[in-house]
């Protein structure tokens, strides 16, 4: 397990869902030694409405991850590699060495939390389907991760998020037609340009800095960031971030 885990909202099976996951993972997998996914789905005692967890449980939770990570990695060789907060429950994902005697080992865990209910199974999955397809994010998901880190990095230095404000964007195409009509479709979104950077011998030399008047908040900006990247991918180009100024 590293130290590099972040955590972002999507919607699994049309619900919504928190997900934790370790990225650092992501260079080691398939990981060949561990070819079995373990896991163990606690339920809430006192869900939110929307299936998440209460404040109220976290010390529970933590308790629980950390006596099942200890034991766990002890019996299996097993590693955490994500997590899943939703439909009131706490779905736990490992991978390990080998598998047989999960179950009694997971049970005797959980007879630690006896207020809680848990469900558990394990099955061999060589290509760690359930952390690169599922527990890892999306291109998009990603970028709303990064726009979390830039907020936080605001907030940091005493800025609300409450203001309004220009917010630049920077894209980059292989070509000016790409970017043209890039610039064509999204005008009408109230941007205006800043500038258009060129970078010869760059893969992507043709760039756009556009600017817009808009909300920080993290749902607002998520809504914008994802309609860029996405016209962007349409027109062979890539989104390359943001950055505004700080209102404290």
């Amino acid at each position: 397990m590293s130290d590099h885990w972040n955590f972002y909202f999507s919607r699994v099976n049309n619900v919504l869902a928190s997900i934790a996951v370790d990225l650092g993972l992501h260079e080691l997998a398939p990981d060949v030694s561990r070819p079995f996914l373990l896991w163990v789905w606690v339920y809430l005692k006192t869900p939110r409405p929307d299936g998440l967890s209460d404040s109220i449980e976290f010390d529970s939770l933590q308790a629980i991850e950390k006596k099942a990570s200890e034991s766990l990695g002890r019996e299996f060789d097993a590693i955490l590699c994500g997590r899943i907060t939703t439909d009131g429950r706490r779905e736990f994902y490992y991978y390990a060495a080998r598998s047989e005697g999960f179950e009694a080992i997971a049970a005797n865990v959980m007879t630690h939390f006896r207020g809680y209910k848990f469900s558990c199974g394990h099955q061999a999955e060589p290509d760690w389907n359930q952390y690169l397809t599922l527990l890892y994010p999306s291109d998009e998901n990603r970028q709303c991760i990064e726009n979390r880190s830039v907020l936080e990095a605001l907030e940091r230095k005493g800025d609300t998020l409450n203001a309004p404000r220009d917010v630049r964007h920077w894209i980059y195409f292989p070509n000016e037609l790409d970017r043209d009509s890039f610039w064509a479709v999204i005008q009408p979104l109230e941007y205006r340009i800043q500038s258009r950077p060129h970078s010869p011998g760059d893969e992507l030399p043709f760039g756009l800095c556009i600017v817009r008047f808009q909300s920080v908040k993290q749902t607002d900006l998520d809504e914008a960031v994802i309609e860029l990247f996405r016209y962007a991918k349409i027109f062979h180009g890539d989104y390359d971030g943001w950055e505004t100024e700080v209102i404290s």
